[in-house]
């Protein structure tokens, strides 16, 4: 235990139906562990957890990598709760940077397809990360879009989620 204190514990309880256990899968983070929140696709920030409160279930993180949009905040330390980020398995997402920039610039102006296309590809994305062939990828999000698509109520809600990250942006 190199030092860490690990953050109580986030517990994910899964219901199989097979089964009518419960099973438990704990996950843990410390001191010093790369994380991310968000998705490049929209807003990402990267960095390094410097600070634990288990009584809060928050976290400081040095973030270190970000979206061009978000890159003003590159070398700075920001709090986040615990249960909002995720550990970074391999590397940095293609499009983020570690630069930072002097300018906070206005956020992105998305057509609804575009949102669309977006949250497909924050879903491929979340599911296998960036290790695709080029096609299967597009293919996939494609899928995904399709899916959004044939679903009102589901567009709907992604264009507003969308939308309002974007309006914290300005």
């Amino acid at each position: 235990m190199s030092g860490t204190s690990p953050l109580l514990p986030r517990i994910l309880w899964c219901n199989s139906q097979h089964s009518k256990e419960l099973e438990q899968e704990a996950m843990i983070l410390h001191i010093g562990e790369r994380v991310y929140w968000g998705a490049p696709e929209v807003i990402y920030l990267e960095g390094t957890i410097t600070k634990l409160d288990e009584a809060t279930q928050s976290v400081l993180v040095h973030i270190d990598r970000a979206t061009p949009n978000s890159a003003h905040l590159i070398d700075t330390t920001i709090s986040f709760f615990a249960d909002g980020l995720a550990p970074l398995k391999g590397g940095s997402p293609p499009g983020t940077t570690n630069e930072r920039s002097t300018e906070h610039p206005s956020a992105h102006k998305l057509s609804d397809d575009e949102k669309i296309r977006n949250a497909a590809a924050v879903a491929v994305h979340q599911k296998y990360g960036y290790t695709l062939p080029s096609e299967q990828e597009h293919a996939m999000i494609d899928q995904v879009a399709q899916v959004i698509n044939g679903d009102p109520e589901m567009r709907r809600r992604i264009i507003t989620s969308i939308d309002e990250i974007l309006m914290r942006e300005k």
